[in-house]
This record gives C-alpha cells, sequence and structure tokens, in this order.
C-alpha cells in the first residue's frame, strides 16, 4: 500500500488542525465548548501517531506491535509510551526515558510537564480512556471525562514542536537503544 504521507506528517497534521481550531482566540473554546472534546482529540492523536512514529523509526517497536491489544489498538497513548520505555530498558511507570526523548529539542518551557500530564498524568487518566476508545472524536464524553490544560497556546505549541522535532526523538531514542542505561537523561553524539 502506498501512503501519500508518513506518519510525522500525520502528527503534525493533527497538530496543525489543533492550532486551526482555536486560532489567536483561547477564548473561542470557551465560547465553543462543545469544539473542546475535538480540539483535545486533536491534540492527542498528534502524540499518539509521534510516539508511534518515533517508537518505529527507532525500531523500538514495529507498526503491528504498535496496533496490538497491549496498546489499545494502538490508541493508548500511555501504553504506547510503557512499550518504548520498555524497549529502552527503563523502569515500568517510569515514563522519563520517552517524555525526555520527546521534549529534547521543544523550546515551550513547560513542554516536559505538558507532555507528562498527557502521557501518565493523573488529571488526565480518563481523557485517556476517551480518547483511545475515540469517545472524544464523537464528543461522546459526560462532564469531568476530558481536561485541558492551560494555557492552551502552550498546549498546542509542545504537541505541534513535538510533532515537528521528531528527526531529533528518533536520534535520541536510537541512540538510547544502542547504549542502554538505567539513567533518566542522556548525551547525543553529533
Amino acid at each position: 500500500m502506498s501512503h501519500i504521507f508518513n506518519l510525522g506528517e500525520a502528527a503534525m497534521a493533527y497538530a496543525l488542525c489543533a492550532e486551526r481550531i482555536c486560532g489567536n482566540d483561547p477564548d473561542f473554546l470557551n465560547a465553543n465548548p462543545s469544539v473542546i472534546p475535538i480540539f483535545v482529540s486533536q491534540l492527542f492523536q498528534s502524540l499518539e501517531i509521534s510516539i508511534k512514529h518515533a517508537g518505529i523509526e527507532s525500531k523500538l517497536f514495529t507498526l503491528d506491535e504498535a496496533r496490538s491489544d497491549k496498546t489499545g489498538k494502538g490508541h493508548g497513548v500511555k501504553e504506547l509510551a510503557e512499550l518504548a520505555v520498555k524497549r529502552l530498558g527503563g523502569d515500568k511507570g517510569d515514563f522519563s526515558p520517552i517524555v525526555n526523548a520527546m521534549t529534547f529539542s521543544i523550546t515551550i518551557n513547560n513542554a516536559v510537564d505538558i507532555i507528562k500530564k498527557m502521557i501518565y498524568g493523573k488529571e488526565f487518566e480518563k481523557t485517556r480512556k476517551c480518547y483511545s476508545t475515540r469517545s472524544l472524536g464523537y464528543a461522546a464524553v459526560s462532564d469531568g471525562d476530558f481536561a485541558i490544560i492551560n494555557p492552551i497556546q502552550n498546549w498546542v505549541e509542545t504537541v505541534k514542536q513535538t510533532a515537528a522535532n521528531l528527526k531529533s526523538t528518533i536520534d535520541v531514542l536510537s541512540q538510547w537503544k544502542v547504549f542502554p542505561s538505567k539513567s533518566k537523561v542522556f548525551m547525543l553524539k553529533y
């Protein structure tokens, strides 16, 4: 099967769609609350695809492994991150390796916290479940089923930069895989 674009480009496309929803007006979401689940879904879709692309390209896992039942058929953001960390030799429940790799080249001050919240933060537990079951995409949510991160612009920009910097993420993961370490930090060789 021939594809028009790759996973990295798809991750960027979802981030750009989320950015377009808000535009330069973060109050748009407050004025149109029915858009919020779709907006949040776009951001999670981008992060999911970013993790998948980075994991596949760095050879931490295959596309089939990424789409397995263990990863929620490929929609479990936390489960995909767990698979990557496991393949890097990290400790179960410690998402530092994947979070650090994905935020290595991001210029947003609170990017690490944003990606942590999306991947495994307790406040996003229901949101991740709604996302992975596609309830967010169909706006089939109840009050309290999803969370947002303020400021919205930082959230969108962090997810967008995560997608834009996938080459860097892949380099970090590839080098980390070759030189496994229990360290939560790494040094790149350029």
